[in-house]
Parts: C-alpha cells; sequence; structure tokens
C-alpha cells in the first residue's frame, strides 16, 4: 500500500489541504521521493513522465526544509499556475518574480517561497538580492533545459551561485524529459528518482472528426461527441528563446482532463 499523506512531516493543516483535494496517498515515484530523503533535506533529481506526480514532491521539499523556498521555472504561464497552487497551501506566504507579474522586493525578502523564471533569479544575483542568501530549498522544474543552448549556461550559472551562496541548500531538479538524469545527479550530488509510472495508461490515437472517434494504434476506437466534456483541449505554452521568430520557439502542450496528462496540484 502506497504511503498515506498522514505519515508525511508536514502540517495538520496541510494534510488536511491535501485530503480536501482528494489527495490521500502518494503515487509510487512520490513514495520513492519521500524514501530518497526529499523531506529530508537531500538533493533530489525526479525524472518520471508528466502527470506522475512532481508538483507533489516539490511542494514535499519546500514545505519541510529548515527555510525559505525557491520554485525555478522557465515560463512566465507556468510560475503563475505555481504561485497560484503555492499560495493556495495554508500557512504559506508565496511571492511570484517574472516580468510580467513581480512581488515587490520586501516581500521576497520576507517569502516563504518565492516562483520565478531562471532569467529574474539570475537578475536577483546579479543585483546582490540578500534573500537569495537565505534560501534552504531550490526546485528546478523542467532541468533538462540546461541541455538548451540559449538558456542552459543561464540555469548551470544561476543552480551554481545558488550553491555557493547558500551552503546546504537542497536542491530539488525535475524533469520528465531529461536525457542524461544520472549525469544531473552526480553534478548535484543528487539521489536519482527515475520511473516510467503513469496514473493512466497512454495510448496514441488519431482523431477523426467526422466520425466523432479516437481510433487508437491498438485498433479499439473510443466515441467522443463534439460537445463531451472528455473533449481534449491543448493548451499550449511557448518558451521564449529570445529570437523574434516562430520556428524558434519551443511549445508545449498540456490535455486537462480525465484520461489526458494532467497539470494539477496532484500530478503536475
Amino acid at each position: 500500500m502506497s504511503l498515506d499523506i498522514k505519515e508525511l512531516p508536514v502540517s495538520a493543516a496541510i494534510r488536511e489541504h491535501y485530503y480536501d483535494a482528494g489527495i490521500t496517498q502518494l503515487y509510487p515515484p512520490q513514495e520513492a521521493a519521500v524514501e530518497a530523503g526529499v523531506v529530508d533535506g537531500e538533493n533530489v533529481i525526479v525524472a518520471i513522465p508528466t502527470a506522475a506526480g512532481k508538483t507533489l514532491i516539490a511542494q514535499l521539499a519546500m514545505l519541510t526544509a529548515d527555510g525559505p523556498a525557491l520554485y525555478i521555472v522557465p515560463l512566465r504561464a507556468l510560475a503563475r499556475e505555481k504561485y497560484e497552487a503555492f499560495t493556495a497551501l495554508p500557512g504559506i506566504e508565496a511571492a511570484i518574480s517574472t516580468g510580467d507579474f513581480d512581488t515587490a522586493e520586501d516581500d521576497l525578502e520576507t517569502a516563504d517561497v518565492v516562483v520565478a523564471t531562471a532569467e529574474k533569479v539570475d537578475s536577483a544575483i546579479r543585483n546582490g538580492a540578500s534573500w537569495v542568501d537565505k534560501l534552504a530549498c531550490v526546485v528546478v522544474d523542467e532541468v533538462h533545459l540546461l541541455g538548451s543552448a540559449n538558456r542552459g549556461p543561464t540555469l548551470e550559472i544561476t543552480l551554481a551561485t545558488i550553491q555557493r551562496r547558500a551552503p546546504g541548500v537542497q536542491v530539488v531538479a525535475l524533469s520528465a524529459t531529461i536525457d542524461n538524469p544520472e549525469e544531473v545527479a552526480s553534478w548535484l550530488d543528487a539521489e536519482l528518482v527515475s520511473s516510467t509510472w503513469r496514473p493512466v495508461s497512454l495510448r496514441t490515437g488519431v482523431y477523426d472528426a467526422v466520425d466523432e472517434r479516437v481510433v487508437f494504434d491498438d485498433g479499439n476506437r473510443l466515441s467522443i461527441a463534439a460537445d463531451s466534456n472528455r473533449t481534449a483541449t491543448p493548451e499550449i505554452e511557448t518558451v521564449d528563446d529570445g529570437t523574434d521568430t516562430d520556428t524558434d520557439h519551443r511549445h508545449r502542450h498540456r490535455h486537462r482532463h480525465r484520461g489526458y496528462d494532467c497539470a494539477c496540484i496532484r500530478c503536475g
């Protein structure tokens, strides 16, 4: 049986919050992260599929950290999404710094969790922001971007600088698509949690708009009416690589409904 939320070293209010959200037990990768020390201040690399529970792992690290936490994201839209999720946690004061949405500098100093893009963290470091020195936990979402020619160097230098300025800071890195998790784990002196487990099976199919059905690669078919709640609506988030041409942008698609990849508090 999976680890119960009640067994985690978080406050009663946090446990009640998760229970109210329907989260009573951990997914297998989440339990593996706990066993790897994510709630004990250990550095952990989490390489698991989308919807397998990365966001909750990040929250557990930040909630059990012995001081302020920083959540680094590549996308402004993703930053806003995570900020709203962290703000909903009882007893947690969250702040955001992305360029579009910025918390006052004084509030960044006192926040329990700061959500920011790597570029904003880099700027804060260059401008001598003192809150960086007080960090106890840093979560890096989409850590595979270390391999990006445009964003990788900034992210790498930012992480290295934080580790130098805040000795002993816990680093938790998340990715669903990282190719070299062992190398990154070695660089960060981190435990690696790697899994292919998913909460739902993943199948490939083609939607036939005329017949209003999905034809899967295994030959099965699923009827989906045009006005059904099960119709998938993709959300497209763009990572700006600093160029002006659409061909130099990367897009990430998320399906937000039952049976498709989800980005809720449980799954992330």
